[in-house]
């Protein structure tokens, strides 16, 4: 299920990556255009290439976020919680004490 995971990660990276590119690309395009409806669209484009990429860093911090609060949503291969490491860190060191 990690592997899959990974990979979904992947995925929707080059996805990303691929929509802002083209939103640059048509950005430059409509920036050189001579139509009615020209400046309307590169205002759009423009606000989408700024406002995408913001977005998903936003997503992705909170996403971060989230997990933080739930240990169960960050589990190592081996099952473990890293959680229950840092729990069992605090119990041996109250133990030498």
């Amino acid at each position: 299920m990690d592997a899959f995971f990974k990979k979904f990660k992947h995925v929707s990276a080059l996805i990303a990556v691929t929509i802002i590119v083209l939103l640059y690309i048509t950005t430059l395009i409509l920036a050189v255009m001579n139509n009615a409806y020209t400046k309307r669209f590169f205002y759009a484009s423009l606000f989408s290439s700024v406002f995408l990429p913001v977005m998903l860093y936003l997503m992705m911090w909170i996403a971060k976020v989230f997990r933080s609060y739930n240990p169960s949503l960050h589990q190592n291969s081996s099952g473990n919680n890293p959680s229950d490491d840092e729990l069992s860190d605090e119990k041996a060191s109250k133990d030498t004490i």
